[in-house]
């Protein structure tokens, strides 16, 4: 009788132990849940995500405990009000109690790149959210364009392929005030913040252009 006791004395505290330790939803909307937020970048890039997708640090998608794959969710940090709109297509983190792993250029995007985990706000968005977070992509691409000679943009477009072969390269010639220019235009994005955090990522590797209407 006295080990019985014991084992449902020992049961109860594990459970509370759980429920205050983990991060949990907000209780007026399940679909908000605050807590800490990390990222992952090259180490993991080009590996399987559990979804069975690649990991590309360059993509706006995350890591989640439980979400389904292909949901979006809206993740904000509240110290600069900065805000993205990510795909989960990955499990984790397993570290702590964190709730959610953005990839790096989303990290950069919220401004938690450098210290590297941060207090964040995510909610999952229904498909009439997801158009409205994502208005500002209307029209529906953005590119990231350089201008420079033709040697240059020879150069310029090796470096971008060594720094990922997936991206999408448009080359083209045109006359600015009688002297020759090439555009090089690189990514087709589905949002200005996407575009503008890639471009973040460009400008450690000395590549950064200008953002633009694609």
């Amino acid at each position: 009788m006295k080990n019985n006791r014991k084992c449902f004395i020992l049961t109860v505290i594990i459970f509370l132990f759980i429920g205050v330790s983990q991060p949990t939803f907000a209780q007026s909307n399940d679909k908000t849940q605050i807590g800490s937020a990390s990222w992952y970048g090259s180490k993991y890039h080009g590996r399987k995500t559990s979804s069975g997708e690649r990991y590309n640090k360059n993509d706006m998608t995350a890591a989640h405990k439980t979400l389904p794959f292909g949901t979006m969710v809206k993740v904000t940090n509240p110290a600069n009000d900065e805000s993205v709109v990510l795909r989960i297509n990955d499990r984790g983190p397993f570290v702590g109690n964190r709730i959610i792993d953005v990839s790096e250029a989303a990290a950069r995007k919220l401004g938690i790149h450098t210290a590297g985990v941060a207090k964040v706000k995510v909610e999952v968005l229904d498909k009439s959210e997801v158009a409205a977070a994502t208005a500002e992509a209307k029209p529906s691409a953005f590119t990231i364009q350089m201008a420079a000679s033709q040697k240059q943009a020879e150069e310029l477009s090796r470096k971008l392929k060594a720094f990922d072969k997936h991206l999408s390269l448009d080359i083209a010639k045109e006359r600015v005030n009688g002297r020759e220019v090439v555009r090089v235009n690189a990514g087709k994005f589905t949002s200005k913040n996407e575009a503008e955090a890639f471009n973040e990522l460009l400008k450690e590797e000395g590549l950064a252009g200008k953002v633009s209407e694609a």
